[in-house]
């Protein structure tokens, strides 16, 4: 990995906080020096709000301004009950809380559905949207405390892969206990849909940045790659890796976002849908960086899951099947470094 260097004094805007979106939150994973807002019609300008349950800053460093700022705020808000599975009425709360084998959604809600389900099946089950039954039991903000064995047991059970589809603009579950969680895409996909919004409007130049997923428009101004610091949770005033963005995301899973210690083990907030419990492979996190953020947001999840050996292999094999040209990034736990 590419180390901090003098690149520092060229990092682009946003010092993220905390992250919490569909199922819990993301501490931040990359922290870039923070500009204030511009006045309303010089830039860079800026609209900060908490959506989708995390804070979202949009920046705009050309083109569109206030008026592409606010429509993109509109889609933020539309996304958020559409998508948010902890709000009632949305389709995620829906489908989970259906009271038959199918339920009518939005056009982007199925859209997201089949990506997901198509990472599902690439990576054969690590990507799970299924793993509701098993995540509903952690929680990771309040109680803090590992669920009783028999439960994860019993709720691994019930994660009932690929028994559900999208046709159109309807979803159908194959079997009722067949309960989704999307929170490894969801941003992601978000993203991508805001980054529409914003370009339609006229941006030609801005950072979308959804609690911690961060998506760059185009380049900076003076025709240079957006920079962006990948924090390194070994080292308080450290990066692990400096990444230049054009027109890219980059996310970030993280061992050390969601996270509580118990009886000398840290649990977080990365599930093994084959075990029910977080995921050991002796990494701190993976970054991914690619042209589409709901891939670069599922990769980032799977192959932290995969673990190194894996999950490089998995990643070249994504990218020759696809002719894409995802990178992935990783970090080992300290121990593992030593």
């Amino acid at each position: 990995m590419q180390r901090l260097d003098d690149k520092t004094k060229r990092i682009v805007a946003i010092i993220l906080m905390f992250v919490f979106f569909l199922g819990g939150s993301r501490l931040s994973k990359y922290v870039v020096e923070k500009r204030e807002a511009a006045a309303e019609d010089e830039y860079p300008m800026s609209r900060d709000v908490y959506l989708l349950d995390t804070y979202c800053q949009l920046t705009v460093y050309e083109g569109g301004g206030s008026e592409a700022l606010a429509a993109a705020v509109d889609a933020l808000n539309r996304y958020d009950d559409i998508m948010n599975y902890s709000k009632e009425g949305s389709d995620i709360y829906n489908i989970n809380h259906r009271n038959s084998d199918t339920v009518s959604i939005d056009p982007d809600t199925a859209e997201m559905l089949r990506m997901s389900r198509e990472l599902c099946v690439e990576t054969e089950g690590v990507l799970e949207p299924a793993i509701r039954p098993v995540t509903e039991l952690w929680d990771f903000k309040e109680e803090k405390k590992v669920p009783e064995a028999a439960k994860i047991e019993e709720a691994l059970t019930r994660i009932k892969s690929l028994k559900w589809y999208v046709e159109g603009d309807t979803f159908t579950a194959e079997d009722p206990d067949v309960l989704i969680d999307v929170g490894a895409v969801a941003k992601g996909f978000i993203a991508d849909k805001v980054k529409t919004v914003m370009k339609e409007n006229g941006v030609s130049s801005g950072i979308i940045n959804l609690g911690g997923n961060v998506l760059c428009i185009g380049e900076r101004p003076d025709n240079t790659a957006f920079t962006v610091a990948v924090k390194d949770p070994q080292n308080e005033s450290g990066y692990s890796n400096v990444l230049e963005l054009n027109d890219l995301s980059a996310v970030t899973a993280g061992a050390y976002e969601r996270c509580f210690e118990e009886n000398g083990v840290r649990y977080h907030h990365i599930i093994d849908p084959k075990t029910g419990y977080s995921a050991q492979t002796g990494l701190e996190s993976v970054t991914v960086v690619g042209p589409v953020s709901a891939i670069c947001d599922g990769l980032s999840t799977s192959l932290f899951i995969m673990g190194e050996e894996k999950g490089k292999d998995f990643i070249e094999q994504y990218n020759a099947a696809h002719k894409t040209d995802y990178a992935a990034y990783f970090l080992k736990e300290e121990a593992e470094q030593n």
